[in-house]
């Protein structure tokens, strides 16, 4: 079953027909009502608030929330706030979440929603876009369940998931939001052995539209040597992925991408658009760059980190990492990114799961690397993601 969920611990905002006095404490520790400023003025002070301040200031008061949800306000934000995307370090099984905000460059709390994953529950897939966050997982009985949230007002939308999807063995999920119109898509690619088949596997791309909030199956193709990774990424009306083989047939290229124009304007043979990544045993991670496909990949497990556009068919290195900024790649090292817009995020880790102390960031505009200190972020669970905070996106 679909439905929304509004946010349970939001306060609600007070509401008597006396006028609210907001109070603020002055140098001389007297209070100063803030009644008098006219809406204009008031609208103005309110914008230099961050995000994640200017949420908790719309519960203070009626008058408060009523000039934040104002149209008027919401244009003026969008005019003149920049929306550089967060990065935040979550947990999804009861562990808090920390967003840094490279505008104010501060690190705060960001409450997610209580999504309906148990202990036990199995997170399959994750994506982000344009204010909401996508979230594909299985509880401990194998049960699919779909989430859809912006984790600035943690109104939530829980979709049932595609028809057939409970017995997949791997899954990549990826989201797009429209920026013309209040609609996003959703497609998972899902890879399974069919039955009575002891070598390949069926891969299937399914799609929800939110408009008609409906799942429909695009395609479904055996695959004799591929499988989907788990990374995915929609650009332009195009779902690119990884895939891997798994077997020893394809050594020169193990792995590779391919691409699947939604609008159906496609064949099917999806290996008929393969591409192969940079390094041909070098897993990456894909992400929508204003439209453009971006793969982040270490080098040669010990030269630092590249980054590639994809243009076309081919692929162009636009940038490699400073020799310092990741000492401790190796053979049993991690490496994780993430990125929106014109900001990507890299961090790594060795092979006990212990994080770098740092994140690097690289502005794609300025063609600039940077490192931010990661060691006083009280967090346990060193998986991210990032997303462009707007408050007037509805799941």
């Amino acid at each position: 079953m679909e439905g929304e969920t509004l946010p349970a611990d939001q306060d609600v905002p007070r509401d008597d027909n006396k006028p609210r006095e907001c109070e603020c404490n002055a140098e001389d520790g007297s209070l100063v009502s803030m009644d008098w400023f006219p809406d204009d003025l008031l609208e103005q002070i309110l914008a230099c608030l961050p995000f994640a301040d200017l949420v908790r200031a719309g519960v203070v008061c009626t008058r408060w929330r009523r000039i934040i949800n104002s149209e008027t306000f919401r244009k003026k934000l969008l005019h003149g706030v920049s929306h550089r995307p967060w990065f935040v370090l979550h947990g999804f099984l009861g562990q808090p979440a920390c967003a840094y905000d490279p505008v104010h460059n501060v690190w705060c709390e960001l409450k997610l929603p209580r999504f309906e994953f148990s202990l036990y529950s199995s997170i399959l897939g994750f994506a982000s876009s344009t204010g909401l966050i996508c979230v594909y997982g299985k509880s401990e009985g194998g049960i699919g369940q779909l989430c859809v949230c912006n984790p600035l007002t943690r109104i939530c939308r829980h979709i049932a998931p595609a028809p057939s999807v409970e017995s997949q063995l791997f899954a990549t999920l990826a989201i797009s939001v429209s920026r013309t119109t209040p609609s996003y898509r959703v497609s998972l690619v899902t890879s399974k052995i069919p039955p009575g088949i002891q070598v390949g596997y069926e891969l299937s791309i399914h799609l929800y539209d939110s408009e008609t909030r409906m799942w429909k199956t695009c395609m479904t193709e055996y695959m004799r040597i591929w499988r989907c990774c788990n990374e995915s990424a929609i650009c332009d009306g195009v779902l690119y992925f990884l895939i891997i083989s798994p077997s020893t047939a394809s050594r020169e290229n193990r792995y590779g991408l391919v691409m699947y124009d939604l609008s159906g304007r496609c064949s099917n043979d999806l290996l008929a658009s393969f591409v192969p990544v940079p390094r041909p045993h070098g897993y990456g991670r894909l992400m929508n760059m204003k439209e453009k496909l971006v793969l982040v990949m270490d080098i040669d497990r010990y030269n630092g980190v590249g980054i590639w556009v994809l243009n076309g068919r081919e692929w162009r290195e636009i940038a490699r990492s400073p020799d310092d900024y990741f000492p401790g790649l190796g053979s049993n090292a991690w490496l994780r990114s993430c990125g929106l817009n014109d900001l990507i995020y890299i961090w790594s880790g060795d092979g006990h799961d212990h994080p770098s102390p740092y994140i690097a960031t690289f502005d794609m505009n300025q063609k600039q690397w940077s490192r931010n200190n990661l060691a006083t972020v009280p967090s346990q669970d060193y998986k991210g993601f990032c997303f462009e905070p707007q408050l007037d996106i509805v799941p």
